[in-house]
């Protein structure tokens, strides 16, 4: 664990690029590492490197592996967010009790009311009567 440590101090003191340099060999390699968790628990790191894995599956969009570079990043991102819920858990919700459901109430319907008729408007050029 203390590796994991001195690799977010580390990561916390480089700039973007270098930053994107040391985190593209870290999914590509081990995607599932427990490192991803302890960056998950450091909260103004994980958003860095949420941007950075953003980046990488941009960059790697037009990249013959694509398809396996999304699925590195998307484990990269489950065990980050796996690893924030497991380091400082939150509190458990109540148990709720069950509601009874409600009385159903009987409203009075209305009577549908009946829609109004109107004569359809004719149109006639000039010259022209009304044939009905």
């Amino acid at each position: 664990m203390s590796e994991h440590t001195a690799v977010i101090d580390r990561w916390l003191t480089l700039t973007q690029h270098d930053l994107i340099d040391n985190v593209r060999p870290v999914v590509r390699n081990s995607p599932t590492s427990p490192l991803w968790a302890t960056v998950g628990a450091h909260p103004v790191l994980a958003a860095r490197v949420r941007g950075i894995l953003s980046i990488l599956q941009a960059q790697m969009a037009e990249h013959r592996d694509s398809a396996m570079w999304k699925v590195w990043i998307a484990q990269a991102r489950r065990a980050m967010l796996s690893g924030a819920t497991t380091i400082s858990p939150a509190k458990q919700p109540e148990q709720a009790q069950p509601r009874p459901a409600p009385a159903p109430s009987v409203s009075p319907r209305r009577p549908p009311t009946a829609r109004p008729v109107f004569a359809r408007p004719v149109f006639l050029a000039a010259g022209q009567s009304p044939t009905r």
